[in-house]
């Protein structure tokens, strides 16, 4: 089973204001498929992670924290 899934806060962060995938997507300048590819703990371009964190207001490392 492959285990490369990595834990984040998107979804908590994105619900919480709350926006839709698509008006984060926008946001962010970024697809809908890349947000929920996020989501879903897939990997994604630490660019592309950087871009969401700075949508949602909030710092790197809030929303996607080092794993251990």
């Amino acid at each position: 089973m492959i285990e490369n899934l990595r834990k984040n806060k998107v979804r908590k962060f994105r619900e919480s204001i709350p926006l839709s995938i698509s008006e984060l997507a926008r946001k962010a300048e970024l697809t809908p498929q890349t947000i929920a590819k996020m989501e879903k703990g897939l990997p994604t371009r630490k660019n592309s992670e950087l871009k969401v964190a700075k949508a949602l207001q909030k710092s790197y490392e809030e929303v996607f924290p080092q794993q251990g």
